[in-house]
């Protein structure tokens, strides 16, 4: 990771959340209905995460975030690809606002240099989206043995067996 990017990411910071609380509701529906406040909130979360990610490798931050958000999201009703589509949508703010940042530099160096920051943005989104099919799976995977568990403790008061019936597997 070059520091660069880390710079460039820390002095746009405020430019992409409001870049993208703009750009993820109009293209993602289900966050069109999310309030803006909150939204903007879980955007300014998921990019710190983000550029923790980018800067150290490490899913820590993005983490809590997702784990927070599989709750929340799942009784909202949001599917997986909304929060996919989010997630990948930050390339391409990203990309834009590097763009105008390296337009006025010239030569081959330049252009490498846009071009790995563009790689390794691409790179920590596609990172972070698998790190939250990871999380949310985790989540389901839970939900599903806490509805096991409780299908156990009933049949074991009433004494009857539904487990041909209603127990899901992970």
């Amino acid at each position: 990771m070059n520091i660069q990017l880390f710079n460039f990411l820390e002095d746009y910071n405020s430019q992409i959340v409001n870049l993208l609380l703009t750009k993820i509701p109009r293209s993602v529906a289900a966050y069109s209905k999310m309030p803006r406040t909150e939204l903007k909130q879980m955007l300014e979360h998921l990019l710190d995460g983000y550029v923790d990610l980018l800067v150290t490798g490490q899913t820590d931050a993005l983490e809590k975030v997702f784990r927070y958000m599989s709750r929340v999201h799942a009784a909202k009703k949001f599917k997986i690809s909304d929060v996919l589509s989010a997630i990948l949508l930050f390339p391409q703010v990203i990309r834009r606002l590097l763009a105008e940042e390296y337009a006025d530099l010239q030569g081959d160096d330049a252009i490498r240099k846009f071009n790995q920051a563009l790689e390794q943005t691409e790179t920590t989104a596609h990172r972070a989206a698998c790190a939250f099919v990871d999380i949310f799976q985790e989540f389901l995977n839970k939900r599903i043995e806490e509805h096991n568990d409780y299908l156990d403790q009933a049949q074991k008061k009433f004494g009857i067996d539904l487990s041909r019936f209603i127990v899901f597997k992970a």
